[in-house]
């Protein structure tokens, strides 16, 4: 293994924004999979997921004075970087979809990649979250996605988003309480919805 791989997040990153690439490259082979993951949680494809992976590296490259390492890390910064990535995506996606609601559909040949994403889909619940936290502001959404999808501790996504702990406390339970009732409007059950009070401290 190289010696750099090895590295502390904090050394990695202060090479890069010298001008280091193989260091800059070290960060990215060690956190494109965790990022990957997040935003194909949420698109369910390959290709876009890849394009946001390059895009968060990009923004991280483009906003390097502003970066936070937390607790030695830099996948805090790179989630909340993702979150907002994904967020542009979505209202991009919205903006198409009314576009193509004034067009007439065309016939289509059954998809059955659709039965295999149904199949890898294993997490619907949190299809659910998501949707319900649509609705919050973008400080709640940052909050809650941070604290309850990626199970970050309360003290990191303070950190992570420069606010104050009690903040992040606060837009949590309010955050949470909403999600809750919609939730419970749409169906879900009272033990589903009891899993959004496990967050770490």
């Amino acid at each position: 293994m190289h010696d750099s791989e090895e590295r502390s997040d904090s050394a990695l990153w202060l090479e890069a924004s010298s001008g280091t690439e193989r260091s800059f490259a070290v960060l990215f082979d060690r956190y494109r999979t965790r990022v990957f993951r997040k935003a194909y949680a949420q698109l369910r494809s390959v290709a876009d997921s890849e394009d946001v992976v390059a895009l968060v590296f990009l923004e991280a490259w483009r906003n390097r004075a502003k970066v936070r390492i937390v607790d030695g890390s830099l996948l805090p910064w790179l989630l909340t970087i993702t979150h907002y990535v994904l967020l542009n995506q979505t209202r991009t996606a919205r903006r198409y979809s009314r576009l193509l609601a004034a067009v007439p559909a065309p016939e289509q040949e059954p998809d059955h990649a659709d039965d295999v994403v149904d199949r890898l889909d294993r997490d619907v619940q949190l299809a659910a979250v998501r949707d319900a936290m649509s609705g919050l502001s973008a400080q709640e959404r940052s909050v809650l996605d941070l604290c309850l999808v990626e199970e970050l501790p309360i003290a990191t996504v303070a950190a992570v988003l420069d606010i104050p702990v009690g903040t992040v406390k606060s837009k949590l339970h309010r955050g949470r309480e909403k999600v809750r009732k919609r939730l419970l409007a749409r169906g879900a059950t009272a033990d589903f919805t009891a899993r959004l009070d496990g967050v770490r401290p």
